[in-house]
């Protein structure tokens, strides 16, 4: 935990001070999307490795879908609400 605590501030730290240049940000992005695909490629891979999951993946998806769904109807809900009781319009 600490080295990721680390990690992070160092490159906070880089990035606040901007010391990397145009070539390294650059660099920097791509690298970003490759170690990111790696990533998602050995997540795949845990997974379709896992028989427990496999068999679990409809009820897992439905409950993704569900969450999905009820985060998206509450925030519009807060939204409205929220609008309403700041932004009324005065009656005539």
């Amino acid at each position: 935990m600490l080295k990721i605590l680390i990690s992070l501030g160092m490159g906070f730290l880089i990035g606040y001070r901007n010391i990397l240049n145009d070539k390294m940000i650059w660099a920097n992005s791509k690298l970003q999307l490759v170690w990111l695909l790696f990533l998602i490629f050995v997540m795949g891979m845990s997974i379709g490795m896992d028989a427990e999951i496999l068999t679990q993946l409809p009820v897992l998806g439905a409950k993704a879908f569900i969450f999905a769904v009820a985060t998206c109807v509450g925030s519009v809900a807060v939204v409205y609400v929220l609008y309403r009781v700041f932004f009324k319009e005065e009656k005539k």
